[in-house]
């Protein structure tokens, strides 16, 4: 038997109805998160027009118990995770087998698929940002190539098409999970995350292979239109900043200064925060920024066994540690590599930090 989006799964004997209902509807998702990630394309106006309202429908209705509410009564810049299992997925950077392989990968111990867990409300997935802007293997390459197209006046644009498939087939994903898990998917704001490429708010213009953050707005504007481009942008500005568990907290990047929750649920007004956890380099942050903010988000007694998880900076190893071992990075471009934190135990990142088997057939992207 198939479903909408190809086979369903073998129903196992003695599983409950509803589960099995759960693992179907799971299943099909993740299957059509594979294929996507098996052809990434840039997606036809009118399906990224619909997706991009429907994910800023979701941000908008996050319950405040779980997004607290700022002064002026909108979702702030905290999200408050339930005491569950929870997978932290570091930057995506264009790679949208990362994305659907997590989705659809079974968490050692917890027995299901991440996607089912996500369905029955079992587990919590947080990506940490910067959905967009290859940046591993042939991405040099390409951007080289589409900086000349771009230079043109895009008279030709196959490498930035080509780049923008893959970034767009992962901020679709993305968005798709959003809306398809509302309560227990999220996504963290990074510094990539600014399609419009503007300078203020937290935010600024990006370059690295080439003038990507420029490119990728002028190709945006002249494939979409303005109109989509401001809505994807409206998107961005709507997405958190920080994200606590009982025994961590996650962003993109480390706190540049000490920071309570105030700071982070008022971030529409505060934009020296947003680049504070955005756009801080190592060596950059103030001492004891970490500890400090360790204690006013989680109090004295948690945040003596609680580490906080970024991505940003590339790391060489499995991880690196800062803020006196308080701080971990983890983001390895040429990996699927990923934090699991079971609630009741210290997060511990030698246990704790595990590699995602692929889960895309290896002629995908």
């Amino acid at each position: 038997m198939a479903g909408r989006f190809g086979p369903l799964p073998f129903r196992s004997r003695g599983a409950r109805p509803s589960e099995d209902r759960a693992d179907a509807k799971a299943a099909a998702f993740v299957a059509r998160a594979r294929s996507l990630a098996e052809s990434p394309r840039p997606p036809a106006l009118s399906e990224l027009t619909a997706l991009v309202d429907s994910a800023k429908t979701a941000l908008e209705l996050e319950a405040p118990a779980l997004r607290p509410r700022d002064s002026s009564g909108r979702p702030g810049g905290l999200i408050e995770l339930p005491s569950l299992p929870t997978v932290l997925v570091p930057d995506l950077h264009a790679r949208p087998r990362f994305i659907a392989s997590v989705l659809g990968w079974s968490p050692p111990g917890l027995g299901r698929p991440l996607a089912s867990l996500l369905e029955t409300g079992g587990a919590n997935l947080l990506c940490l940002g910067d959905v967009v802007h290859s940046e591993y293997g042939s991405a040099q390459r390409r951007w080289t190539a589409a900086f000349r197209e771009y230079a043109s006046g895009w008279e030709t644009r196959v490498s930035m098409d080509e780049e923008m498939g893959l970034s767009l087939t992962a901020a679709r994903i993305v968005l798709e999970a959003k809306v398809a898990y509302p309560s227990r998917f999220h996504y963290i704001k990074g510094n990539h995350d600014n399609i419009s490429d503007e300078e203020g708010g937290g935010d600024h213009s990006f370059y690295k292979f080439a003038a990507e953050g420029e490119m990728v707005a002028s190709w945006f504007a002249a494939t979409y239109g303005e109109t989509l481009l401001a809505s994807y942008r409206a998107l961005e500005l709507d997405l958190p900043i920080l994200a606590v568990g009982p025994r961590f907290v996650a962003s993109h990047g480390e706190p540049a200064f000490a920071l309570d929750r105030s700071d982070i649920v008022e971030y529409r007004s505060r934009p020296e925060v947003v680049e504070a956890l955005i756009w801080t380099a190592n060596d950059e942050a103030e001492p004891l920024s970490v500890e400090r903010s360790l204690v006013a988000l989680l109090g004295s007694r948690k945040a003596r066994g609680a580490l906080w998880f970024a991505g940003h900076r590339p790391v060489d190893g499995r991880y690196a540690l800062r803020a006196g071992g308080k701080f971990v990075q983890f983001h390895d471009p040429a990996a699927f590599r990923v934090v699991l934190i079971e609630p009741g135990r210290a997060p511990d990142p030698e246990r704790d930090i595990v590699d995602v088997p692929l889960g895309v057939p290896p002629g995908a992207r």
